[in-house]
């Protein structure tokens, strides 16, 4: 049970980091196969009452941040505006992360960047009339690229090919993924769509395998489909949908997040995170609709601050 509680900790920490609304210029980019599209809108981070606090609280004396600022010209805190960090999965069976891309729109100087990444024992070469740098390591291909003014794009070679491809044919996403995008992230700042579950996330969440944990896992396998959004102010608004393989799936993925719930809330007078937690899981919205899961809980921002202030229990 003590695993639960930094879990919760990080979904909070997380949603609250990566703030965004739906760039339709970067989804335009992002390969069909995707199964995962995260979309962070960079300025609302900054002016949210959070994104002022974690600025405040920001390391600007740190001398290798500022070496790399004076290197590339960029500064993410005043130059980035919005990022889409996408994965297709991990289908080669191999420990790494499969394909992914990192789509970025703001203000760059590619010549400046780019020279970065080719000192780095980068090899220029040029796709589709765009010049990306490319750079292996353990025989993972990685490229860099401005396709587009504004634009920048980091992923494996495969993926960058394709997105480069994209330029000239935009990619159409199927009317139900579009409309779930549209949806998620037209009502919220920060938003996700995944068309796995986690049966398909193996790569990054790793099996429970024997442990005390393993039902619960079980259970999450049952997910097909999932999506979560974020909405920021005074008071943040975190909400979470997904689609299991049948209503007595759901049903048991509901009792999943209601366990986990109260084990968080049965820490709330052992430490100063589990009290942050408890006070969201108090006013949860947890329901059911056939195969379909809806979460939905709100924590003051200044909850956030100190759950951010507080450090974390040595377990």
């Amino acid at each position: 049970m003590r695993q639960i509680l930094p879990v919760c900790a990080l979904l909070l920490a997380g949603a609250v980091s990566a703030c965004a609304s739906v760039d339709n210029g970067l989804l335009s980019l992002v390969p069909a196969n995707a199964q995962l599209i995260v979309g962070i809108d960079v300025q609302k981070t900054r002016d949210s009452q959070f994104g002022q606090y974690m600025l405040s609280k920001s390391q600007a004396g740190d001398a290798h941040f500022q070496e790399f600022i004076d290197r590339t010209g960029f500064d993410p805190r005043r130059d980035l505006q919005n990022l889409m960090i996408v994965s297709m999965g991990n289908n080669s069976g191999t420990k790494g992360p499969g394909s992914f891309a990192v789509l970025a729109r703001g203000v760059f100087d590619p010549s400046k960047i780019l020279a970065v990444a080719s000192a780095k024992d980068g090899v220029t070469e040029t796709y589709n009339g765009v010049s990306m740098t490319v750079y292996e390591k353990k025989k993972d291909a990685v490229a860099v690229a401005f396709p587009q003014v504004g634009v920048a794009v980091m992923a494996d070679l495969t993926t960058m090919q394709q997105i480069l491809m994209n330029l000239s044919t935009p990619t159409s996403f199927s009317p139900d993924l579009t409309a779930r995008i549209n949806a998620i992230g037209g009502a919220n700042d920060a938003w996700f769509v995944s068309t796995t579950g986690p049966s398909g996330w193996k790569h990054v969440i790793p099996d429970a395998g024997a442990g005390p944990m393993q039902g619960q896992a079980q259970a999450l396998n049952a997910i097909r489909s999932a999506s979560g959004g974020m909405k920021s102010g005074a008071t943040v608004d975190i909400s979470f949908d997904a689609t299991a393989r049948s209503a007595e799936d759901a049903t048991s993925l509901a009792d999943v997040f209601r366990f986990m719930a109260s084990a968080v809330q049965m820490q709330r007078q052992q430490n100063a995170q589990a009290a942050v937690v408890a006070a969201a899981m108090d006013n949860m919205i947890l329901t059911t609709s056939g195969s379909n899961v809806h979460i939905a809980f709100s924590i003051p921002e200044k909850s956030l601050e100190q759950l951010a202030e507080s450090k974390p229990a040595r377990h």
